[in-house]
């Protein structure tokens, strides 16, 4: 079974979820849970760590992990991680340590079962090719858009790629857009993708067919299935990774009128559905 499509739920929706000292993964964590698949155990959640938090037992873990850090900072071994700082751990590495000393909260994706394992890995699972020990992306520099018409009609567009597999082509980057003027930007062409969309907001607002997402806004988004026309009117810098391939989109053949207000109308999973409709909190960040 795949994972489902979501989109979209605003994570300040989505209760947090203490983990007990005992928990196989982050104990004494909190999180909060965004989207999983059941068959392979890959899940996208915001793991927050409590100021003082620590895991000193050194363990690997059997899967791929992926992080974003949304506040405050912790280290893994030697390496420190701030706000806006993003890495890719490949399974089996070595993990001497983890802390935060002053508590973070973390976009985390990890790629399959994540028990912590206190032990020493299988020699040949760790790949030292796959890793991105830690990017600084607020000093990255701002690239052009890759997709031709995007770049022709997007105000103020850029993107940072954090990280792009050789092999698969999934890629994972950040990207900006807008402010769009609607007097002059009324219509887009809608716009399909042969992989798996995954995105959450970091800033702004984007006007889209499910209602306008704002900040902490998440989506899980199937292979195939036809989206937009998407505009900002504040402007939006958004965290993206594409999965199963690379991305590439197919654009309709006439643009649709863009709607700025439309009414929130969103596609849930039955786990995002007992919480979505949850008081929302716009003075929350996620």
């Amino acid at each position: 079974m795949a994972r489902a499509h979501l989109e979209y739920i605003q994570t300040q929706t989505v209760p947090w979820k203490q983990l007990g000292k005992d928990a196989l993964s982050r104990p004494g964590a909190r999180v909060k849970p965004l989207s999983d698949d059941p068959d392979t155990k890959a899940c996208t959640s915001i793991l927050q760590y409590p100021a003082g938090w620590r895991m000193d037992r050194p363990h690997y873990l059997a899967c791929d992990e992926e992080f974003f850090v949304l506040r405050g900072s912790f280290a893994i071994g030697g390496v420190t991680y701030r706000k806006g700082d993003y890495a890719y751990i490949p399974a089996g590495m070595p993990r001497p340590e983890m802390m935060s000393d002053d508590g973070a909260d973390v976009l985390t994706f990890f790629e399959g079962p994540h028990e912590s394992i206190y032990a020493d890995a299988p020699d040949d699972l760790y790949d030292p090719t796959k890793l991105i020990a830690r990017l600084v992306t607020s000093e990255m520099p701002w690239v052009p858009l890759s997709d031709p018409l995007l770049a022709s009609l997007a105000t103020g567009g850029g993107r940072k790629v954090l990280r792009q597999d050789p092999k698969t082509g999934e890629r994972t980057w950040v990207l900006k857009l807008g402010p769009d003027d609607p007097k002059t930007f009324t219509a887009m062409k809608t716009e399909t993708h042969p992989v798996v969309e995954e995105t959450f907001l970091l800033e702004g607002e984007i006007s889209m067919q499910c209602g306008v997402q704002k900040p902490g806004a998440y989506f899980w988004r199937p292979e195939g299935i036809e989206h937009g026309p998407v505009g900002t009117l504040t402007g939006m810098l958004g965290f993206f990774r594409c999965k199963g391939g690379p991305l590439t989109t197919q654009w309709s053949e006439k643009a649709v009128p863009i709607q700025w207000e439309r009414p929130y109308k969103p596609v849930l999973t039955p786990t995002a559905a007992a919480y979505a409709h949850n008081s929302y909190d716009p003075s929350l960040a996620y």
